[in-house]
């Protein structure tokens, strides 16, 4: 007898999530207050902005956990289609510069950045691939090459923007699914061998990217120009030390650090709660990626494996990649911290993996109750 459809919320993965969004909210209260009221007369401008997403956020991850995630490999192809109008518009008068790089969209109602939904739309396609291709995956170029292949034809538009922090997430996170399926080692590295060539042509392509690469090995040596970012990032981090300065102490905030309430917010974080704090945010993204695995490898089908890894990774790649911009281990590429920096598209579209992951759990618990019964 089948049990009526119910939805049941994993708290052992919520619960870290939960965590980092509180932090987020703390550490924005922090950092944005004196933005806010110096550009817009409003302390509390980018924090009620925030919550504004947040709430999207939080709908979009209720929406994630009770659409069945098969609907997605149904409607890829529309979903593909959708993505590539979405990046083309962004090169036209529709499409908002900020920052030198034309990334955003702007409808009217609202702005956001079509990368964030082709990022899902990859992992959707990566997973419906390694799925229907298990038995050509020997073959590189049967089964491998043309994975990369098609991925590389959005990516070419995300290239014009330019944004190469979202192309590195992206190809990262490819990579690692390649890793987690059945595929040769050699031809992992082949395709990352071609990626790290096309990544350090659109690095020679670009002057103003090949300058954050050699501010990158040399960060001292432009200490009040194109080395400024980094360098105050770095003060903050030491000033913090072991305990940090305290909630609401920091030094750098007051207009020394730039973006002290996006990009580099993880500089605050070790700033006024030092190593200690610093640690439990890497701590909880940690959980997140170990838990979404320890979910998704109890499901029946690869597509459902590999979708959840997939969201899993998108989620705690871009932290990775943009805790080690803070750190100075990468250039600086412009990605914010997930759950914790202000930005709206990146936190929806976070909580919506979230939501997926929910999903793909609460799929292989109805199964399982309807074997039982």
């Amino acid at each position: 007898m089948l049990k009526p459809h119910w939805y049941k919320v994993d708290w052992s993965l919520m619960v870290p999530v939960f965590l980092l969004i509180i932090i987020g909210i703390i550490m924005l209260m922090s950092t944005s207050s004196i933005v806010g009221f110096s550009n817009y007369n409003d302390a509390y401008f980018f924090i009620k902005r925030h919550l504004m997403y947040l709430g999207v956020g939080i709908l979009a991850c209720f929406v994630g956990m009770v659409t069945p995630h098969t609907i997605y490999k149904r409607f890829l192809g529309l979903l593909f289609v959708l993505v590539l109008v979405c990046l083309l518009l962004t090169l036209t008068p529709l499409g908002v510069k900020v920052g030198g790089a034309q990334r955003w969209l702007d409808i009217g109602v609202f702005r956001f950045q079509p990368v964030e939904i082709l990022k899902f739309v990859v992992v959707v396609f990566i997973a419906v691939g390694l799925d229907r291709s298990q038995s050509f995956l020997n073959n590189f170029f049967k089964g491998c090459f043309p994975l990369l292949l098609v991925v590389s034809i959005p990516l070419s538009l995300v290239v014009l923007q330019p944004d190469l922090g979202n192309t590195a997430i992206i190809l990262l996170v490819v990579g690692c699914l390649f890793f987690l399926s059945s595929m040769p080692l050699r031809h992992i590295v082949s395709l990352g061998g071609i990626s790290f060539l096309a990544v350090c042509l659109i690095i020679l392509s670009h002057s103003y990217q090949m300058q954050r690469i050699l501010a990158f090995l040399n960060p001292w040596e432009d200490p009040l120009g194109k080395n400024y970012h980094i360098i105050q990032s770095l003060i903050a981090i030491g000033s913090g030390g072991f305990f940090g300065l305290g909630l609401g102490e920091s030094k750098l905030k007051y207009f020394y650090l730039p973006l002290q309430y996006s990009d580099f917010i993880f500089s605050i974080i070790c700033e006024e709660g030092g190593f200690i704090f610093a640690v439990l945010v890497l701590l909880l993204f940690v959980l997140i990626l170990f838990k979404t695995f320890f979910i998704v490898k109890k499901s029946e089908s690869q597509f459902s494996f590999f979708l959840g890894m997939g969201c899993g990774l998108l989620i705690c790649v871009q932290a990775l990649i943009n805790i080690a911009v803070v750190i100075g281990l990468m250039p600086v590429t412009g990605l914010p911290l997930t759950f914790i920096s202000f930005g709206g598209t990146s936190l929806i579209t976070s909580l919506f993996y979230v939501g997926v992951i929910l999903n793909i759990s609460n799929d292989y618990q109805q199964k399982s109750y309807s074997i039982r019964s």
